[in-house]
């Protein structure tokens, strides 16, 4: 009798049939239809994908836990932190990641162009454009005393906020009041570093608080405890903390907690190195290895050896060194050290530099940009590829920084932004009718706009003529292209411009415009149309 054939479940998924399986079908084919259908369901219950399996020889030995969002981060962030910080004080990789980020994100600082919406509020061009260069220039009167301690603007805040939270993971920004002699502004900033906000006395987390990061039982925030000094800081008096609410009874908030959450229900953030930092630091090791290695080799002995009869013995030594100096071989450059008779010594060339080093660290150094999404070609600041590669590299690169500034933005500038104008307002600086009425008027009041660094362009010409194709389909406005190319603001261009005409008409010069970018833009030839 032949055994029966079983099809597979709906799912696609069947159980294969083993000897046994196939010696009861012959005989007994109901039961046997029976254990199919349960070793099918066995089957589905286990999965069908080979990561998930735990016989495989390749993951036999993988056991990870399946932890909650803070269960797998909290109770490794104060190693995860100092670990960061060292690789940023120690590492040129690391220190140079950071730096980067910081410089194409934020630069010299993320500038706010105010753009109410004037629709909303009823305004004519005119005075919309009127309250924006006034709600500017008050906002930069208060950018100068933005630092509580006294001691940053706000465009340096902007940098060392966005640092900290790539080196700790998060940071915190309390809103404080305080108008000192000269301020115009009382609003600022002071900026908590992540190891302050913890349980009060390190207690246990709980349900409602997960280190120092309070919330209500449906997980909404509702205050974080910080201590009055930072828990590394030695010889100093016991710590005390201190529950700031989260937000005013409004719902305005009062503490900006600056962080990227990366699961659900998340309560603090992972420093970005977090994924290299044992590449990293195995890397370093390397690196110093190298060198050494390669300083070592630099340094060429001679070694004088006796003669069998003894006539002859050491060099002599220089006035002032004693003969107990005699036994101490030390390496230096050009030494000649020695020997007493019947010694001998073999030297071993060590073969530094290493031939395969920049290969081998170049290699590591692609899967390091990769979990930090930085082009390897930025990450090392050295551009080895085509133009085309090396544009292509720019522009994977821009991409992350205008998600990154864009966060930024979201999280501290326009939330800044928003309490200064509310000051203005209140103090009568600024007139803006409905804005403590109305929630969407308030909004119209404070929109805006926030620029930074522009994007580095390898061949300005072809951005020039591309920016120029778009002005001409009205896909970009001239606002853009300034603030994208070569930064500040269309209206102080032109009023420049305006200025430069007058004053070229004045001494008896003729300003063509056509004729200046034909003089700068004289026609090219085959050759520089080429690409390299």
């Amino acid at each position: 009798m032949k055994a029966p054939r079983f099809p597979a479940s709906r799912s696609g998924v069947s159980a294969r049939m083993t000897l046994l399986d196939r010696a009861i079908a012959v005989f007994d084919p109901v039961r046997a239809v029976r254990r199919h259908q349960a070793r099918t369901t066995l089957s589905l219950a286990t999965g069908g994908f080979k990561g998930g399996k735990k016989g495989r020889r390749q993951t036999a030995n993988w056991d990870v836990d399946g932890g909650s969002a803070n269960q797998d981060t909290v109770p490794d962030l104060t190693t995860l932190r100092a670990r960061s910080r060292d690789l940023r004080r120690n590492v040129p990789i690391a220190t140079g990641a950071i730096a980067t980020r910081i410089t194409n994100i934020i630069g010299e600082g993320l500038r706010v162009y105010p753009q109410v919406n004037r629709d909303v509020l009823g305004l004519t061009v005119d005075q919309a454009r009127e309250w924006n260069r006034a709600a500017k220039a008050e906002f930069e009167l208060a950018a100068w005393t933005a630092d509580f301690t006294g001691v940053q603007s706000f465009e340096e805040l902007q940098a060392l906020v966005f640092g900290s939270t790539d080196e700790s993971g998060d940071v915190f920004a309390i809103r404080r009041y305080r108008k000192d002699p000269g301020d115009t502004y009382g609003t600022k900033l002071q900026i908590v570093e992540a190891d302050r906000v913890s349980n009060p006395n390190f207690g246990m987390d709980s349900d409602t608080l997960v280190a120092g990061v309070e919330t209500d039982t449906n997980g909404v925030v509702r205050a974080y405890h910080v201590s009055d000094r930072h828990p590394g800081d030695l010889f100093r008096k016991a710590m005390n903390w201190r529950r700031v609410p989260a937000f005013y009874k409004d719902g305005r908030p009062i503490v900006l907690h600056l962080f990227k959450r990366l699961r659900p229900d998340q309560a603090r953030g992972i420093p970005y190195l977090a994924p290299v930092i044992e590449i990293l630091k195995q890397f370093g090791e390397y690196t110093d290895a190298e060198v050494q290695a390669a300083v070592i080799s630099a340094f060429f002995t001679v070694f004088v050896k006796g003669a069998p009869d003894g006539t002859s013995g050491p060099l002599p030594m220089p006035e002032g060194n004693s003969g107990s100096d005699k036994d101490e071989i030390k390496l230096g450059a050009g030494a000649i050290v020695g020997l007493a008779d019947g010694e001998d010594v073999t030297i071993a060339d060590p073969n530094r530099p290493n031939p395969n080093f920049d290969a081998f660290t170049m290699a590591l150094l692609r899967q390091i940009g990769v979990a930090l999404e930085m082009p390897v070609e930025l990450l090392m600041k050295h551009f080895m590829a085509s133009y085309s590669a090396s544009r292509a590299a720019l522009e994977i690169a821009w991409q992350t920084f205008r998600r990154e500034r864009a966060w930024l933005v979201k999280s501290l500038c326009q939330p800044f932004y928003e309490w200064v104008i509310e000051e203005a307002i209140l103090t009568g600086r600024l007139q803006a009718k409905g804005f403590f009425d109305d929630a969407a008027i308030r909004a119209a009041w404070l929109r805006s706009d926030w620029y930074g660094p522009t994007k580095v362009s390898l061949d300005p010409k072809k951005d020039a003529e591309a920016d120029t194709i778009d002005i001409g389909n009205r896909t970009k406005t001239r606002q853009q292209i300034v603030m994208e190319r070569t930064g500040g603001d269309v209206e102080s261009k032109h009023e420049q411009l305006a200025y430069e005409q007058d004053l070229a008409e004045q001494n008896g010069l003729i300003a063509s415009p056509t004729a200046a970018v034909s003089e700068l833009n004289p026609p090219a030839t085959n050759d520089e149309e080429k690409e390299e």
